[in-house]
C-alpha cells in the first residue's frame, strides 16, 4: 500500500471509537474526566499511549468540536488498483465507485460512509482534481475510512478501461441521459461514476460509459449533493 501524505491526527468520539476498532491509532489524548462506555474498554489495551490534558489543549490541537479526545494514528493508506480488482473477483456481484472531481473532503467522507453501508467493493480517486485521504474526510466518514479501500489513481479513463477488460460494467451519471437511474437492473459488476456538483462526470467517461443515467429532480435546485446523489444511486444498486 501507498501511504498518503496527510496529517494523521482525529479528533471525536466516533471517528476515534472506529480507528481503535481498526487498530490505527499510535496515541490518544483525553480531556480530564473524559469517559465512554464504548470507547473506554477500547483503551484498555492503548494505556500507555494515553496522554490525560485539558480541555484548552486539544482545542488549540483540533480544529473542529473533538468531543474530549483526539488520536494520533498510522498514515491513512491507499490500496493498490490492481489490488481492489482483484479483491472483487470474490465477490458476485463486485460495487467500485470513481469519483470524478471531488474535492470536498466532506463529500468524500460521506461518500464513504455510503460506501459502507451498502457494501462497495472500494472507490477509486484520481491523484489530481481530487481531494485525499485526510482528517476530514475521517470523521465525515464516521469511521467508514477504516474500512473501505481507496485507490488513487494517475488516469480515471485508463482505470475504466481496466475495469471494463476486468468484466465491470461502467455507470456514469448526468443529468441529461434518457434513462432513469431506477430503470436500469444492476445486474452486473458495476463500476459507478459520481462527479462534482458543478462540473458532473467529464465528457470523455460519460463517452466511454456503458450506461449514463439520471436522478429526476423536482424541485428548484438544478444539482443534488454528490454524497447524496451516490447514496440513492447505491441503495438501488444494493436493491
Amino acid at each position: 500500500m501507498e501511504k498518503a501524505k496527510q496529517p494523521n491526527i482525529i479528533f471525536g468520539r466516533n471517528p476515534v471509537k472506529e480507528a481503535l476498532r481498526a487498530d490505527k491509532v499510535l496515541k490518544v489524548y483525553i480531556s480530564n474526566g473524559f469517559s465512554d462506555k464504548e470507547i473506554n474498554p477500547l483503551l484498555q489495551d492503548k494505556k500507555p499511549y494515553i496522554k490525560v490534558v485539558s480541555n484548552s489543549e486539544l482545542d488549540a490541537k483540533c480544529n473542529g468540536v473533538h468531543q474530549g479526545i483526539m488520536a494520533e494514528i498510522k498514515p491513512y493508506e491507499y490500496l493498490d488498483f490492481n489490488e481492489l480488482i482483484r479483491r472483487s473477483r470474490k465477490e458476485k456481484l463486485p460495487l467500485i465507485i470513481l469519483l470524478d472531481g471531488i474535492n470536498d473532503p466532506h463529500n468524500l467522507g460521506a461518500i464513504l460512509r455510503s460506501a459502507d453501508v451498502f457494501g462497495a467493493t472500494g472507490i477509486v480517486i484520481p491523484k489530481h482534481n481530487s481531494v485525499s485521504l485526510n482528517a476530514t474526510v475521517a470523521k465525515t466518514s464516521a469511521g467508514a475510512i477504516n474500512f473501505v479501500p481507496v485507490s488513487q489513481v494517475s488516469s480515471l479513463n485508463q482505470a475504466i478501461e481496466k475495469l471494463k477488460d476486468n468484466g465491470f460494467w461502467v455507470v456514469s451519471t448526468d443529468g441529461a441521459a434518457q434513462i432513469n437511474y431506477g430503470d436500469l437492473k444492476y445486474d452486473f459488476p458495476v463500476a459507478l461514476v459520481i462527479g462534482s456538483e458543478g462540473q458532473g462526470v467529464s465528457r470523455l467517461i460519460v463517452k466511454n460509459s456503458d450506461y449514463v443515467v439520471k436522478i429526476p429532480q423536482f424541485g428548484h435546485v438544478n444539482s443534488l449533493n454528490a454524497s447524496v446523489a451516490a447514496g440513492i444511486l447505491l441503495a438501488k444498486i444494493r436493491e
